[in-house]
């Protein structure tokens, strides 16, 4: 406090005086709250700033290992229309993620119908001592409509439920293309695994 009552106001990174007032003026901004309090014993006043706002969306986007096919300038590995045909592919959770809310196999199918599909997931802490199969899950056999044409996002959320930051996931995706319950009757381009999280 100055000579003549008022308080000088510095920033800390900078250490220079900003302004000198007789009075400071706190303002809660979005999603911002002020907790002022007196504190007499130590001749000073608490502020406490709290930020409520929405954690950030974060996403990854993974790409198919080994492509061997194409649709139009993408890269995809290529499921044969007719045929039980796995791909196998290895990602990590992004470290920032605590809660998966999407997670998705992508997908271009060359015809519209039900597609039939399995996913298998293994998955543990990387580099934490976990062993390799720390979590097993699991989506069973069954149909998903697809459009041809279209970007699809394949939900397999569900064969995530315990997975986190930083865990390694291997992942098998199988259509079953012999089966005649999948009436997509053409080929299916498998471009990767999308994940999305808070």
């Amino acid at each position: 406090m100055s000579t003549i009552g008022n308080v000088a106001v510095d920033k800390n990174s900078t250490g220079a005086d900003i302004a000198v007032r007789r009075r400071i003026n706190f303002i809660e901004g979005a999603n911002v709250t002020l907790t002022v309090a007196d504190d007499p014993a130590n001749h000073e006043i608490d502020v406490t700033i709290a930020s409520t706002g929405d954690a950030a969306d974060l996403s990854q986007f993974f790409p198919a290992v080994d492509p061997d096919s194409n649709k139009g300038t993408y890269a995809s590995v290529l499921l044969t229309d007719g045929l039980e045909m796995t791909v196998r592919q290895t990602f990590i959770i992004p470290k920032d993620i605590s809660v998966i809310t999407t997670a998705a196999v992508v997908l271009i199918p060359e015809g519209t119908g039900n597609l039939r599909r399995s996913v298998a997931t293994n998955f543990g802490a990387l580099c934490a001592g976990e062993q390799f199969d720390n979590q097993t899950d699991g989506i069973a056999e069954g149909l998903v409509a697809v459009t041809d044409g279209e970007i699809e996002c394949i939900d397999i959320t569900i064969a995530l439920t315990l997975a986190s930051g930083e865990d390694i996931v291997g992942m098998e995706f199988t259509r079953h293309g012999d089966d005649g319950a999948d009436t997509v009757n053409a080929n299916v381009h498998y471009l990767g695994v999308y994940i999305k999280g808070t």
